[in-house]
């Protein structure tokens, strides 16, 4: 028992670790400004800002193709993670010898992307195997606070090394390589279905899961559609997809914050690429300080954290519109934005947890940690910098308020939501 105990932190601490460079793109979304005006102005900036944002989609397809190897037994949750870690690496290995050209920069994207798609959902794919609800509630929100410190510590870095060579950011990718090593270490082999269903008859987390919101079970009530041998594979719930659209709808509102930062101080006055990587790295703070009290609100809030992540959203991208000559300010609004994060996208992992078990975990963690936001991180800007050039033109401060329009919208229909499935839970109950 102490030493199942010991690997269980051990495995705990190393999840939090990965998640420290669970968001590459943070390490590369400060140098946008300069690399759109600088080392390669005839691309453009929208074309530069849609390559900028490429690990977000190819991270979908590596998502994909990960939960279908893992599916067909052609590779292994460890496998995979420790390979998407990998490339992280070889993106750095890339940056050194290869950053003359344009499409060496697609390339390095490219590369974080195919690392992003493959780590990230088998990472939290093994969490959701290994832990039960309290712990994975607990761990979902402090991930989300290291993920935010890594992107903090990689933004600042960023906007340091670009000062010397634009590609500083791609250099930073070869931190990853201690995390591979510990990764093989210490990561277990995939649960197999026998140890879930010997642990689900005496689970009784059950009870806590089905009464936390309407539409939302628990691993072990999922695991009744699967078949009682282990062959089986159990369906995936339909609830996984509204979650995993949510997380989409927010990713392209939340990343209108990080694509533009650079080019709305630039226009302000106020700062250059450097500070672009500070601001970014408020946006980290936000991310970091919500994390923490996240295990807490969820309890408290549940599903209302929806609504007021896009409330809180909207408030961020108000001040930067009333107030785009106040770098002080604009800290304060990013700082704002980047707390939705630690709200919204564990509230959503944490519900789809407790609507998976193994055999469709590899496949929920793809959609709602790979592609999700690796969607709403590219569409972001082919839809909200295209969309917001038809009507305002090249001006930031109107697509921040444009965005902020939108979010204030997506909290009402959340909240109108929220009060039909209630009520429905009731009449359920009363019937």
């Amino acid at each position: 028992m102490t030493e199942q105990k010991t690997n269980s932190k051990a495995l705990m601490w190393t999840i939090l670790l990965i998640s420290l460079i669970q968001m590459p793109q943070f390490a590369l979304l400060p140098a946008t400004n300069l690399i759109a005006t600088d080392v390669f102005p005839e691309m453009g900036l929208p074309l530069v800002q849609t390559i900028m944002s490429l690990p977000g989609i190819v991270a979908v397809f590596a998502g994909v193709a990960s939960a279908l190897l893992i599916r067909y037994g052609l590779a292994s949750k460890k496998s995979m993670t420790v390979f998407g870690l990998a490339m992280i690496v070889v993106t750095g290995v890339v940056a050194l010898v290869l950053h003359t050209r344009f499409w060496q920069l697609c390339l390095m994207n490219a590369c974080v992307g195919i690392g992003m798609g493959t780590f990230v959902p088998s990472t939290q794919s093994i969490m959701f195997d290994n832990f039960d609800e309290k712990t994975r509630q607990f761990i979902s929100g402090v991930s989300f606070s290291c993920i935010n410190i890594g992107g903090l510590l990689m933004s600042l870095m960023c906007g340091f090394l670009i000062t010397f060579i634009w590609y500083g950011g791609h250099l930073q990718m070869l931190i990853a390589l201690p995390v591979v090593i510990v990764a093989l270490l210490v990561i277990p082999k995939d649960r197999k279905m026998r140890d879930v269903y010997t642990s689900a008859d005496a689970d009784t987390s059950a009870e806590v899961g089905a009464s936390d919101d309407a539409g939302t079970e628990t691993n072990a009530g999922a695991n009744a559609d699967a078949d009682s041998s282990g062959r089986g594979r159990t369906k995936l719930p339909g609830k996984v997809l509204y979650y995993t659209f949510l997380i989409v709808i927010f990713m392209i509102m939340y990343n209108v914050a990080t694509v533009n930062i650079s080019t709305h101080l630039a226009n302000g006055g106020v700062g250059d690429s450097s500070t672009a990587g500070f601001a970014t790295a408020f946006l980290m703070v936000g991310g970091v300080a919500a994390g923490l009290i996240f295990p807490k609100l969820s309890q408290i809030l549940r599903d209302n954290l929806f609504a007021l992540a896009f409330i809180i959203m909207a408030i961020g991208f108000m001040l930067m519109y009333f107030f785009p000559a106040s770098l002080v300010i604009t800290l304060v609004a990013m700082f704002l934005c980047g707390s939705t994060m630690s709200l919204l996208v564990p509230r959503c992992i944490f519900n789809v947890s407790n609507l998976t078990d193994p055999t469709n975990s590899a496949t929920a963690t793809m959609l709602v940690c790979c592609v999700a936001p690796g969607s709403g991180h590219f569409l972001s800007p082919v839809i909200m910098t295209n969309l917001t050039l038809v009507f305002g033109g090249e001006s930031t401060r109107y697509r921040f308020m444009f965005t902020a329009y939108v979010c204030l919208g997506l909290a009402v229909i959340l909240d109108l939501y929220k009060i039909f499935t209630d009520s429905k839970a009731q009449k359920t109950e009363k019937s």
